[in-house]
């Protein structure tokens, strides 16, 4: 089975606004404005057998078709004029539903996914339909070098190259922070983002991993182990705030070519 998705952008614009021109690029948003109102990312996943002749799961012109209908027939007429006043899981939760009514096609949908902006999304996927998925995304700016004290100088020179530099180097980490919870109740951002900073943006930001952190004295600071000790801090965060949803997973992107994400 091949997973197939397709994205489109669009800005939720006032009802009385004029979009009928088809758009000329499918990668541009459609409908577009220059007026300060959500400029919104709709992503949809399916799944299915390739078809032996042409090799598509589907065309990505009929999964286009059903978003934009749905933007433009059912998003627009109910919330252009106060888009403002709905909330991004509740206008997911529209999409979802609408969806779920116009796709024909014997494809299977995974998952339906509504990005706010380049640092928060969500997520619902029919099969835990009683469920959404929420990913922040958060940064912090780090030293280390990637060093093995068992390891000949030789070895660590031949295993981590210019990582191994004595004197480190630096990275811009991001990371992306996926919660889940029951659709239906709202979502604590704030409270979540408070709680990431203090169990993981404050310890790390500016330090040098291998000098600073006691975690990684003894254990090397690859992305991949950055990865399972943010989950870890979170994790442990959540439990004793008693805050409510459950973690998911942790994405670190160490540069933009170069992550790790651990789900516990």
């Amino acid at each position: 089975m091949i997973k197939l998705s397709r994205e489109i952008r669009f800005a939720l614009v006032p009802s009385a606004t004029e979009f009928e021109r088809k758009p000329s690029n499918s990668w541009a948003g459609w409908p577009v404005t220059t007026s300060i109102v959500p400029q919104l990312k709709l992503l949809a996943q399916i799944e299915g057998t390739p078809d032996p002749l042409t090799g598509y799961v589907c065309n990505v012109a009929d999964l286009d078709a059903v978003l934009r209908s749905i933007v433009t027939e059912h998003l627009i007429p109910q919330h252009g004029d106060a888009p403002h006043l709905i909330s991004g899981p509740f206008l997911l939760a529209e999409v979802f539903q609408q969806f779920q009514k116009r796709w024909q096609s014997p494809e299977r949908i995974v998952s339906l996914s509504l990005r706010l902006s380049d640092q928060l999304s969500f997520t619902l996927e029919p099969e835990n339909a009683d469920m959404l998925q929420m990913t922040q995304q958060f940064e912090f700016s780090a030293a280390h070098r990637l060093h093995c004290d068992s390891m000949t100088d030789q070895e660590n020179q031949d295993t981590f190259g210019k990582c191994n530099n004595p004197e480190g180097h630096g990275h811009n980490y991001v990371f992306d922070v996926t919660m889940e919870q029951d659709v239906g109740i709202a979502i604590d951002l704030e409270g979540l983002q408070q709680l990431v900073k203090a169990s993981v943006v404050d310890r790390l930001d500016h330090k040098n991993l291998n000098e600073d952190i006691e975690y990684f004295r003894q254990v090397n600071p690859s992305v991949e182990n950055i990865s399972i000790v943010v989950f870890n801090w979170i994790k442990t965060s959540l439990a004793e705030s008693n805050f409510g949803g459950n973690l998911v997973s942790v994405k670190v992107y160490e540069t933009p070519k170069t992550w790790a994400e651990f789900s516990g």
